[in-house]
């Protein structure tokens, strides 16, 4: 049988020829005007037969897949208004369950991408835990940046990742390691690295809450903003906290925990320096920024 011609991917130009004279790649599925300047970019030689809601996803970088702080504020009323009484103030887990996933679920698109189509140029990463209350989430990054919350863009995982995709699809998403993920990539991108603390919890028995600060320490200079409040006493170090962190996925543990254990000997640090790290990010005021340069 003979086999069907497959049009090759368009060959680099010279950065002086004007961007809109490069072939365009032909796809099945119709798009947006705005995608295509994406399409030229990231989607060359993938595979034509993807869904074209998958191929949203596909096509805006991770570090495009960001939300604004109006519109975190309205998912927020939204929240305040379906949970009430004994429901109100739900963690971050039920807030995605019950609101996200299914307003995702027919595009397969993150509620980033849902929300903007053409995706937004993220200037703030922010890392945090699901078991959160997700206003008091919501009410310490509105309470430290004031006005310039609602026109900020926000990298969060919740609403930049694809929730209701398969575990396979969504590992292709995130990459093939930690430090190659979407995770990494928008760390190294934004200009702010912001940790929100929680009263439910110490963020740090999370894995990767663990390596995304370890990511931002060992291959950035990006200060580290820290807010939110701690459960009272809570322990900085022991048991369960930093490399001894558990994850929601069993199959993250081992490569989360190969990349951290790499950039420590990588960046030769002594056996207590993320320890000591993590329990100076914890017992910190509310507002503090640890200086990086």
């Amino acid at each position: 049988q003979r086999k069907p011609e497959v049009e090759a991917p368009p060959q680099p130009q010279a950065e002086s020829q004007p961007l809109k004279k490069r072939p365009k790649p032909k796809v099945e599925a119709p798009l947006e005007p705005g995608w295509r300047r994406l399409v030229r970019r990231f989607c060359c030689g993938q595979d034509e037969r993807r869904a074209s809601a998958n191929q949203k996803m596909h096509v805006i970088p991770a570090t495009y897949c960001g939300i604004t702080g109006q519109q975190l504020n309205e998912l927020a009323e939204e929240v305040a208004s379906k949970f009430t009484g004994a429901k109100e103030n739900p963690s971050v887990y039920v807030v995605v369950d019950e609101i996200i996933k299914p307003k995702c679920k027919s595009d397969a698109v993150s509620y980033a991408v849902l929300k903007n189509a053409e995706g937004l140029d993220c200037s703030t990463f922010v890392t945090h835990a699901w078991f959160e209350p997700f206003l008091e989430f919501v009410g310490a990054l509105m309470e430290y940046f004031g006005a310039g919350f609602y026109r900020r863009v926000f990298w969060i995982c919740f609403t930049a990742n694809p929730q209701t995709w398969a575990d396979s699809e969504l590992n292709t998403w995130l990459g093939p390691s930690p430090w190659r993920s979407a995770f990494a990539e928008a760390i190294k991108h934004c200009q702010e690295f912001v940790v929100v603390r929680n009263r439910n919890g110490n963020i740090y028995t999370r894995l990767w809450c663990v390596a995304e600060v370890v990511y931002v320490i060992a291959y950035t200079n990006t200060d580290v903003t820290i807010i939110g409040e701690m459960p009272p006493r809570t322990r900085a170090t022991g048991g369960g906290i930093g490399v001894g962190a558990d994850c929601s996925k069993k199959s993250d543990l081992d490569s989360l925990r190969g990349a951290i254990e790499y950039t420590t000997r990588e960046k030769g640090w002594s056996d207590d320096f993320l320890s000591s790290l993590i329990a100076q990010i914890i017992q910190a005021a509310p507002g503090t920024v640890l200086k990086r340069q």
